[in-house]
């Protein structure tokens, strides 16, 4: 090769290497701008908080609980959370919804049935429905301070169910001891959730 045709060469790959540099530049440029757009829609998206599939535990946020409500049609009821618990949520096919408070080392979905439990039913004529069902022999029942009625069975104590006045809701209270879940009732501690 002579000298004239390798200074050419050489003055070409010179000539190649800036090109290079700036098309990767360009490159980076490109990438970094896009995922910057990326993270910018991102952070203001103003989408609505994601529904639980129905059957499917999910922690109790504000954010789920409105979905949750929004999608049932109804007030969700619950507890103040007791101290040491995280509440999760469920909600049904048909409008149910449950809240249970998980305690120690219990996880969102834990299948066993240690945790008090409130469940909200969709029921037309709550009160009467309860009424009727708490003159069965197997049931007891007591009136509540808003003119509704608490009733449970003899056979299943844990689960207390209660309606009050004008409500299309039937609510239960389910607690591993029976004489929290008739407390929980009587005393007013469950409300809709807010």
């Amino acid at each position: 090769m002579s000298a004239v045709s390798a200074t050419a060469a050489t003055v070409s790959r010179q000539r190649r290497r800036p090109r290079r540099r700036l098309v990767i530049a360009l490159l980076l440029v490109a990438l970094v701008a896009a995922g910057g757009a990326f993270a910018a829609v991102q952070l203001t998206r103003d989408d609505a908080p994601a529904l639980p599939a129905a059957g499917k535990p999910a922690l109790l946020t504000a954010e789920v609980l409105a979905a949750v409500a929004a999608d049932s049609g109804h007030d969700v009821y619950g507890v103040a959370a007791p101290a040491g618990t995280r509440p999760e949520i469920t909600r049904g096919s048909n409008g149910e919804v449950w809240v249970r408070y998980l305690s120690g080392t219990a996880k969102i979905g834990d299948k066993r049935a240690d945790y008090l439990t409130i469940g909200t039913y969709p029921r037309s004529d709550a009160l009467a429905a309860a009424k009727a069902a708490a003159s069965g022999d197997q049931q007891r029942s007591a009136e509540l301070a808003d003119g509704g009625v608490m009733l449970w069975s003899i056979e299943r104590p844990e689960s207390v169910y209660a309606a009050s006045p004008g409500s299309d809701l039937l609510v239960e209270v389910y607690s591993p001891d029976p004489a929290r879940a008739r407390a929980l009732v009587s005393g007013g501690a469950v409300a809709p959730l807010r």
